[in-house]
């Protein structure tokens, strides 16, 4: 016996956190950059900059989440349109399509919470680190 939803959840689990790897290492490498740029950046506006590169890794990743998930199983959507036996509608209504739906935005959640997430603790960590040296 194969528990099908367990198997939906630990596939929806490790595309997250390939995603969120990527997000996180990113956020935190340009809050770091941007220190290193100007060492009197506070807090505020590490945050504010992080923030600011964060919104456009969101969009760009947010699109290759779902192109990459859209691509993946491009060849079942052709089976489910070449098959005769069923209307569209039921095949865009099936539990398929909704997984695939369910994946996306769990992975596109995941990312929007990544990111301001690990820009508030990089800027706390590399605003902090300035004064301890200081």
């Amino acid at each position: 016996n194969l528990d099908l939803r367990g198997l939906l959840l630990a596939g929806i689990i490790v595309g997250a956190l390939g995603v969120l790897d990527d997000t996180t290492t990113v956020q935190a490498a340009t809050v770091e950059e941007l220190k290193q740029a100007n060492p009197a950046f506070t807090f505020a506006d590490l945050y504010r900059g992080g923030l600011s590169v964060g919104r456009e890794h969101i969009t760009s990743l947010v699109n290759t989440l779902v192109l990459a998930y859209l691509g993946s199983q491009l060849l079942i959507f052709i089976l489910f349109y070449a098959g005769p036996n069923q209307p569209l509608w039921v095949t865009l209504n099936s539990e398929f399509i909704g997984e695939e739906i369910i994946r996306t935005l769990v992975g596109s959640a995941t990312i929007i919470l990544a990111v301001p997430i690990t820009t508030l603790l990089a800027a706390w960590y590399f605003s902090r680190k300035q004064t301890a040296s200081a």
